[in-house]
């Protein structure tokens, strides 16, 4: 079973007021390069989706052995994004959906959700509270729901509220994603 990471960076970071994606992060040369090192470092293949304009972090990410692709109507919403990133990576058996403005998921977090997978159709980290957070993991049963996502709609929609879904975590970055400046303070 090949489960692989999308990872979304195709916003706009509107809130952030400039590109977060290409801020300095500690230990990289930037916030987007750390997402997708924390990504591959969980052993999974690593999809990034970027928006139209990308072409200069399309080759940096190629270049950290991620593959990326741009969709084209990103604009359009994060659930263009996902339906996008899983239309490009049908071959894969599962997705786990994720948040390139989080840069601090743990590659075990991925590697637990993936784990969760093989017995279940989809899956949240949750933290010792039960509170859910991001990334979320999906089978190839989801196809067609994460495919036909759009606008602002998000896969977390399609998670049932269900106690098998739960995967619990010990990592309190599944809650810390960077929309202010002010938020990569609080997690460096």
């Amino acid at each position: 079973m090949t489960t692989g990471i999308i990872l979304l960076a195709a916003g706009r970071s509107t809130r952030f007021g400039s590109d977060k994606r290409c801020s300095p992060w500690p230990g990289q040369t930037c916030m987007l390069k750390a997402s997708i090192s924390k990504a591959l470092a969980s052993g999974l293949p690593c999809y990034v989706v970027l928006h139209p304009g990308d072409q200069h972090l399309l080759d940096h990410c190629i270049g950290d052995t991620a593959t990326a692709g741009v969709c084209p109507d990103a604009a359009q919403g994060i659930g263009n994004s996902i339906a996008f990133g899983v239309h490009s990576n049908q071959d894969w058996s599962g997705w786990i959906i994720a948040r390139a403005d989080m840069p601090g998921v743990t590659p075990e977090t991925y590697r637990r959700l993936a784990d969760h997978l093989e017995r279940h159709d989809c899956g949240r980290p949750v933290d010792k509270h039960g509170q859910a957070g991001y990334p979320t993991a999906f089978r190839k049963e989801h196809a067609c729901e994460l495919m036909r996502l759009h606008g602002h709609r998000t896969e977390a929609r399609l998670i049932p509220d269900e106690p098998y879904v739960n995967v619990i975590v010990f990592d309190a970055m599944i809650h810390a994603d960077i929309n202010r400046p002010e938020d990569m303070l609080k997690l460096r």
